[in-house]
């Protein structure tokens, strides 16, 4: 038997009240979808843009947001927050005023956040006529490309005859003077001051252990450039829980008023937070974080700081094998990557350099347990304090292997200085190739932290 509660019969007439129903409801539909507000809507008076490697750039444009957003609120109007990556000449054009909060890494580069921006939409030539824009960029002045991401933007800006509210606020590592005139151009433009002491996730930590696991080394020209590496502990001091992913880092405040950023050298789940920390000798004088960090050798000295969000170094994507690339106090960035590979039974090669050697070493034995435990796939150790090799020595060395391990779901990690990193990925795609790594970093199978 037959249905035939929706069955339409072959006469015209039957066909043309069909057919008028259906453009009734299509209509009806049209008219309701109209009204409802659209899912992710992109359109904002003012979009504030951030390109962010570490996440501080990302955090203060989160501050800059919410004092933008409470003024347009008030006034009917609206700001958004967004990554610069996924800005599209469409925003620039709805858009009344474009507010950039951007970092550079590497030597000069865009973060991993505003490639596609810089490639993409930087790379063309938007009429930004009657636009506003502000710019607050962070850098450090004792590399040679200081805030140069953020002085692209504004040439960028400037070419395509945007109107800058003030001049772009250039940043030194984190200073407070550098800071404040970025507070005080928000306050000329008519936003509030930001509130103070609002952070609640800086906390008071105890020091609870701290140990030198590798030793000084000589540098050139007046004296050391490094007094060892120290393994301490963290523990806080009000005994609360503290959420954290791999990747994330620990931000130190110094009572200068300084920001330093640690990698967190455990994996979750522990109230401990365990850093590697470089004690650095610039001129004879320590550094600012790790002279604090490591100035005494009594228990429980206490620091202030909090656990940050270091979404780009998060494990990198994929079940293949990975592989781990670092050198010294970069072994606090790839200690917690290589113990989730393990722990997940994901093949993982170890490249590691430092300038000593010791059996006795804590830094090294831990590494080469592992490996005598069959862990680790493979451990190469490039121990240079007699001149070489360096890790990018044994990554060149190791080409022919490297290439058979590298396939299309293999993860990498990189941490540590900047040059070693650089020289790693230079060798890295001369092998695989320049096309493999940059799928492998769009896709998030290449994850590096290089300062």
């Amino acid at each position: 038997m037959t249905d035939s509660t929706f069955a339409v019969s072959g006469e015209p007439t039957h066909w043309a009240l069909s057919a008028l129903l259906l453009l009734l409801w299509l209509l009806a539909s049209w008219r309701w979808l109209r009204k409802m507000p659209l899912e992710g809507a992109t359109e904002a008076h003012w979009l504030i843009i951030h390109a962010s490697q570490t996440g501080q750039a990302q955090d203060l444009a989160k501050t800059a947001f919410r004092r933008v957003s409470k003024v347009l609120e008030a006034q009917g109007r609206t700001a958004r927050l967004a990554a610069a990556n996924v800005v599209t000449k469409s925003d620039l054009a709805r858009a009344e005023a474009l507010c950039f909060v951007v970092a550079t890494t590497g030597e000069g580069e865009a973060p991993d956040n505003a490639l596609r921006f810089e490639r993409e939409v930087m790379a063309s030539a938007p009429d930004l006529t009657g636009k506003l824009a502000a710019i607050l960029a962070l850098g450090d002045r004792r590399y040679d490309q200081f805030c140069a991401f953020g002085q692209r933007v504004a040439e960028w800006l400037e070419h395509n005859r945007a109107t800058f509210l003030g001049p772009p606020v250039l940043v030194d590592d984190h200073a407070p003077a550098d800071l404040e005139r970025w507070d005080a151009l928000l306050r000329e433009t008519g936003f509030p001051e930001a509130e103070q002491d609002s952070d609640a996730s800086v906390k008071s930590w105890k020091v609870v252990r701290r140990e030198q696991v590798a030793k000084a080394s000589p540098g050139s020209g007046s004296g050391q450039t490094s007094d060892g590496l120290y393994h301490l502990v963290l523990q806080p001091q009000d005994h609360d829980e503290r959420q954290w992913q791999i990747g994330d880092l620990f931000e130190l405040h110094t009572p200068c008023g300084h920001l330093r950023d640690y990698s967190i050298a455990n994996r979750p789940g522990s109230e401990e937070l365990h850093l590697i920390v470089r004690r650095v000798l610039d001129q004879g004088r320590t550094g600012r974080g790790s002279g604090l960090l490591t100035a005494t050798s009594e228990q429980n000295q206490v620091v202030n700081g909090r656990i940050r969000p270091h979404p780009s170094f998060r494990p990198p994507a994929g079940d293949g094998p990975l592989l781990a690339i670092g050198a010294g106090s970069g072994w606090a960035g790839l200690r917690p990557h290589v113990l989730h590979a393990m722990a997940n039974d994901r093949p993982c090669w170890l490249i590691y350099g430092e300038r000593q050697d010791a059996d006795n070493d804590a830094l090294l034995a831990e590494m080469r347990a592992w490996h005598r435990e069959g862990q680790l796939l493979h451990l190469d150790l490039a121990l240079s304090s007699g001149g070489g090799p360096y890790v990018q020595d044994i990554v060149a060395q190791k080409a022919a292997q490297l290439v058979q391990l590298c396939g299309p779901d293999t993860g990498v990690i990189l941490c540590g200085r900047l040059a070693m990193g650089q020289a790693c990925l230079a060798e890295l795609a001369r092998m695989l190739s320049q096309d493999w790594l940059d799928e492998a970093r769009e896709t998030g199978r290449l994850r590096h932290d290089l300062y």
